[in-house]
């Protein structure tokens, strides 16, 4: 079993296939697929897929909080040849978000990326109009990726990243 990664106030354990109901049913929050550009990652075949046939350079991992309820989820896809990890977040219960579990859950993963993980950057996507993704990015050290060009199925993000010569620590 793979280590939980542990913050201050939240804790981010492996998928398991008992979490994919409780992941799958956030995706009907249309509230939150309007803020949360990867909606699709939601979605119950996608995680029942990586639950069968896991990858090596792909980690999903719940959000819990110190009292084990989950409100999140968050990938790790490393990518071997840049020596970085593409980050994807979202606290998905509500009356968790704006509370500092977010910043939390990327400050411990970004210490795990660049500590254990050995890695030189993180990149991170978020929506142009979510001004809390992109406080928690920018409280956790991460900067707007000004080379970043969007696709078209991703029109209206921003890329956020940080590396590790920047990184200060957690």
């Amino acid at each position: 079993m793979e280590a939980k990664i542990i913050g201050q106030k939240s804790f981010l354990s492996p998928l398991k296939e008992e979490d994919v109901q409780v992941v799958a049913n956030w995706s009907f929050d249309s509230q939150l697929c309007n803020v949360y550009p990867n909606c699709i990652t939601l979605k119950e075949s996608y995680l029942n897929e990586y639950v069968r046939l896991p990858k090596d350079n792909l980690k999903i991992y719940m959000i819990n909080t110190i009292d084990n309820i989950a409100i999140g989820k968050l990938e790790i896809d490393v990518v071997k040849k840049e020596s970085c990890a593409n980050i994807d977040m979202v606290i998905a219960e509500k009356i968790y978000t704006g509370k500092g579990y977010g910043k939390d859950a990327l400050k411990a993963v970004i210490k795990y990326c660049f500590q254990d993980l050995g890695l030189e950057c993180i990149k991170m996507i978020i929506n142009q109009d979510n001004i809390r993704a992109e406080y928690c990015c920018w409280g956790c050290g991460l900067r707007e990726d000004k080379y970043y060009i969007p696709d078209e199925r991703l029109e209206n993000t921003l890329r956020m990243a940080v590396y590790k010569k920047d990184y200060i620590g957690y």
